[in-house]
């Protein structure tokens, strides 16, 4: 027996599968992309061949039956996860050179991962980029789910109308009125099929809300610009408070992300932090970001900043304890500080800077503060853990009574 035409023929070659590959539309996601590829090829092979008088339909599924076929395909066209994609680059270096091939031998040694799928926060936009992308492998599956359930539907409501009308003893038998396309197409419910679960934070939004925007990467950001094609959004940032940095002003840094027509407003006012405690923080702030908007406090807690020793610690916060019978304190620290080692209770916190943003307290205890490191990092993790009091600060120093502040 002689193998199929489109063997005899060489009907594999590069150009033809390449015109295949080329038939979804620009920027359809690649693993949704693979039915209309799969059918393009079929039409290419089915024009191709010259076997007489086998029916179109009869050859598609000796086609679609082929498993040298099958396989091929999906080597050139297989379904990829997105998970997969990207955890590639943290495993495969070869890989990651191609993605980047500026990045040199030793950053890419560097970017190598023992578990290349222990995700981290900055992974979460090359996952959604790759996701896009890719769209959802499952895709093809479902289809042919849908469709199967839906062969199935229009099945059962044949036999149901075949029933009716045989059982139609009226004289202008109404039920021959079932057989009619329109009604055929209203027998079978569409929206009970099964569909993939929704993706709430697909979008489009019309708005979007961003807090803390100062510690968004670009990267990040394009995640909020696909979300919103209206380009609308309430932005509220600090940039004293952006612990990588933030060396460009917001006009700047929104519009090199392409919004546009911003409307900036500054908070001028501090009705939070005391007057006090804004005069012993705008300093170190200062100091690294000479332009940080320090909004002006307008009142005072009446207390200024206590510099004890951090012996007393725990005398600090029983005295502290006893005389307020409301109220939340915190200390606030590296080390041992951060994992609650000292014992933390319904009324006392331990946090690190990093994970005291954003709350408030009534009592700040801030221990060894020139712990929290150098440069930008540092002197914004300070500024921070400061500023999170609304009654008082404390910043204990050495037992030989040298300020570590």
């Amino acid at each position: 027996m002689s193998s199929p035409a489109w063997e005899r023929k060489e009907c594999r070659p590069a150009d033809e599968w390449a015109e295949a590959f080329e038939a979804p539309v620009s920027g359809t996601p690649h693993n949704e992309a693979r039915d209309e590829v799969w059918e393009e090829l079929l039409t290419i092979l089915v024009d191709k061949f010259d076997g007489g008088d086998v029916p179109e339909g009869v050859l598609r599924r000796a086609l679609t039956e082929n498993a040298e076929l099958v396989e091929t395909f999906s080597r050139a066209w297989p379904l990829l996860d997105y998970t997969d994609v990207v955890s590639d680059l943290w495993s495969v270096p070869a890989y990651l050179r191609l993605c980047a091939p500026w990045l040199n031998a030793a950053e890419v040694r560097k970017l190598q991962r023992p578990n290349p799928k222990a995700w981290t926060a900055p992974d979460l936009p090359l996952l959604d980029a790759a996701r896009q992308r890719l769209g959802d492998p499952e895709v093809s599956r479902r289809v042919r789910r849908q469709n199967a359930a839906l062969a199935a539907e229009r099945e059962l409501m044949d036999r149901v109308v075949d029933d009716l009308i045989a059982a139609d003893d009226s004289e202008l038998m109404v039920m021959s009125m079932l057989r009619g396309q329109d009604m055929q197409d209203k027998l079978v419910d569409e929206d009970a099929l099964p569909t993939a679960d929704p993706d709430t934070l697909a979008g489009p939004f019309a708005h979007v809300v961003v807090d803390e925007a100062q510690e968004l990467t670009d990267a990040e950001w394009q995640m909020l610009l696909l979300r919103c094609p209206s380009r609308s959004f309430t932005i509220v940032g600090d940039r004293a408070q952006a612990r990588h940095g933030f060396a460009e002003s917001w006009l700047e840094r929104l519009g090199r992300l392409g919004l546009t027509n911003v409307n900036l407003a500054a908070l001028s006012i501090n009705y939070r932090t005391p007057e006090e405690i804004v005069a012993g923080a705008e300093p170190v702030i200062r100091a690294v970001i000479p332009d940080a908007n320090v909004p002006t406090s307008i009142r005072s807690g009446g207390m200024p900043v206590v510099h004890g020793s951090t012996l007393e610690l725990n005398s600090i916060l029983d005295t502290w304890l006893a005389a307020h019978a409301d109220g939340i304190a915190c200390v606030i620290g590296t080390g041992d500080v951060g994992d609650g080692s000292f014992g933390a209770t319904s009324r006392v916190r331990w946090l690190t800077p990093e994970l005291s943003k954003v709350l408030e307290f009534d009592l700040v205890v801030l221990v060894d503060p020139e712990g929290f490191g150098t440069g930008i990092e540092g002197a914004v993790d300070r500024y921070v853990a400061m500023t999170r009091a609304t009654q008082q600060l404390v910043i204990p120093t050495t037992p030989n009574g040298g300020e570590k502040s």
